[in-house]
């Protein structure tokens, strides 16, 4: 639901202190909370994943008789109790037979340099009240190939703020070289907002690091040190529902009733959560340029029945504000994972109505979107009906094989046999394609639709291993968002 943002709508620091930290979250709680190996051990009992953990290291004794050959090449060190993302350092690579380890940022640690580390760790440098601490040495998630594209080498996570059992606001932070490697914004990292009915990124910003003062952001729109700068926007998180399903599941397993969930998404293991949070930091309304307030008034005092329920309500509450910004922000528009799509008859061909009187030239057909094949996809009955009837008949005349045992068979089948077979004007070339596990050759035609407002001229498949009779390629979607959480406009 989208809304015009005044001054009240904003949460400050003392009023969420107030009103949601300390009513909501009780002591045994934010114990959970500020204690990571604890919370590890609560949500591994509630089946949910965090990063493997190494090596704990209790003493300075025990520091002197690690086993650095023990070590992986990629590995997190991180304080027990930090705060803000303090004391995190992420190693992305090892020298070759040397104790010696890499940062994202291209510097480099000895053993010496790392033992330091840990002991300003054991003495409290990074916890909260400087009390003294343990070190955790855990695995490096393993990016998931779409955000890796835009964060530098290190792990992009999502945060997700609930409250009363219903997700309220996210966003994905991306590492940089300035925040090195670590997802902490006040180092640098890049913070993007989240639409929370759709798992869509809106508006982007960073800590400016010209800025005298302290949390002072400054909006961008593209990624910073990678080979090609990508736009933020418009980027469609994977697994969106199960990342708010997780989220919810960490809030009931810790006992917060106003929660931080931290989320990476690892390319072999899926979904793992970094850490929970009793005090979230309040940049995330910067990134979605909308207040938190407002949001947490409207899901307080909710009756939540069930994590499928909070889910729901999230979205339809506070979802939907990537529908009308996202084409100004990207230039691309959101079309549902089925739409109905206008499908044009042949110009010489007209249908009438049943006991009508009335010239049909076109259908309106549910299409599915798409991103997982490059062509779009057709049936034959719909090619029939709206024109095409002789050259999908002439193609059935034709003696090709049933099927071809590898892509390169029927690839040399059409270098040697396709100018034969693409003599009717109504076909533009052959392809290959997999149906029903076996390879085929199909004809390719070109009809023209029209979605949303838009009318263009494709080319599609005729195939009938599709369920329904119009799918549309990501060719024909690189202008648009699929919003997978809903169907028809």
């Amino acid at each position: 639901m989208s809304r015009k943002n005044s001054f009240q709508d904003i949460l400050g620091l003392n009023r969420r202190n107030q009103e949601y930290v300390r009513p909501y979250n009780p002591p045994s709680a934010k114990r959970i909370a500020d204690n990571k190996i604890l919370t590890k051990r609560i949500l591994a009992k509630a089946g949910i994943n965090t990063p493997e953990v190494y090596k704990l290291i209790r003493s300075k004794k025990q520091l002197q008789f690690l086993d650095w050959d023990s070590l992986p090449k990629s590995f997190v060190i991180k304080p027990n109790k930090g705060t803000g993302g303090n004391g995190i350092i992420v190693f992305y690579g090892k020298k070759k037979d040397q104790n010696i380890w890499i940062r994202p940022s291209g510097q480099v640690m000895t053993q010496r340099d790392i033992s330091l580390h840990i002991e300003n760790i054991l003495e409290g440098r990074f916890s909260m009240g400087s009390k003294k601490d343990i070190a955790i040495i855990e695995e490096r998630v393993k990016t998931d190939p779409l955000l890796k594209q835009y964060s530098f080498k290190g792990v992009p996570d999502i945060r997700i703020i609930c409250f009363n059992n219903i997700p309220i606001m996210a966003m994905t932070r991306l590492p940089t070289k300035r925040s090195n490697g670590t997802a902490n914004l006040h180092s640098g990292a890049i913070c993007t907002g989240i639409d929370i009915g759709t798992g869509i990124t809106t508006y982007s910003m960073h800590m400016s690091p010209k800025s005298l003062m302290s949390d002072t952001y400054e909006m961008i729109d593209k990624t910073m040190d990678l080979k090609q700068n990508k736009s933020l926007s418009g980027i469609q998180i994977p697994d969106w529902d199960k990342l708010l399903e997780i989220a919810l599941k960490c809030q009931k397993a810790t006992g917060l009733g106003y929660i931080g969930v931290d989320i990476a998404i690892d390319r072999d293991k899926g979904p793992v959560v970094f850490e929970v949070n009793a005090r979230p930091g309040l940049g995330i309304q910067v990134a979605n340029q909308t207040g938190l307030r407002w949001r947490l008034e409207k899901a307080r005092g909710l009756d939540i029945k069930s994590i499928k329920h909070g889910m729901r309500l999230g979205k339809n509450l506070f979802g939907g504000e990537v529908e009308e910004s996202i084409e100004s922000i990207s230039g691309r528009k959101v079309v549902n994972i089925v739409e109905k799509v206008n499908v044009y008859h042949k110009p010489a061909v007209s249908m009438r109505k049943r006991k009508q009187k009335i010239k049909v030239d076109k259908e309106i057909v549910n299409a599915f979107m798409d991103t997982g094949i490059l062509t779009s996809r057709i049936s034959s009955s719909l090619s029939n009906r709206i024109g095409f009837r002789e050259a999908i008949k002439y193609f059935k005349t034709i003696d090709i094989p049933n099927n071809f045992d590898s892509f390169k068979d029927a690839q040399d089948y059409i270098d040697t046999k396709g100018q034969e077979i693409i003599k009717h004007d109504d076909i533009l070339r052959l392809a290959k394609i997999t149906e029903d596990g076996k390879i085929h050759i199909r004809p390719v035609i070109k009809i023209t639709i029209k979605i949303g407002k838009d009318v263009r001229d494709i080319e599609t498949v005729v195939t009938d291993d599709i369920i329904y009779p119009l799918v549309i390629g990501r060719s024909e979607l690189s202008g648009y968002l699929v919003d997978t959480t809903k169907t028809f406009k």
